[in-house]
């Protein structure tokens, strides 16, 4: 399990905490090669733009699941990823 995923208990306890900020949310990437999707719950803060969300779930990606995000706003599957596609 990597490192920064959260059990199932820890994320009881977020969501029960009511001066927590973080919540569970559903966040999908998309290859911009291919088109393939990866669509995972994060947590994140009602304090984060859209914008912000989307970069917790493509960090995560990046640094976990092969996944590639360039400078020009592209995300490539762990198929597609260095490939200049």
């Amino acid at each position: 399990m990597p490192e920064n995923t959260l059990t199932p208990d820890e994320v009881n306890a977020i969501v029960r905490d009511m001066d927590d900020p973080r919540y569970p949310s559903k966040i999908t990437v998309f290859c911009d090669h291919c088109g393939a999707t990866n669509t995972s719950e994060y947590m994140v803060s009602s304090e984060m733009t859209s914008k912000e969300r989307l970069a917790v779930a493509r960090k995560h990606l990046v640094e976990h699941g092969g996944w590639e995000h360039t400078d020009d706003g592209d995300d490539f599957c762990p198929e597609h990823a260095g490939s200049g596609a």
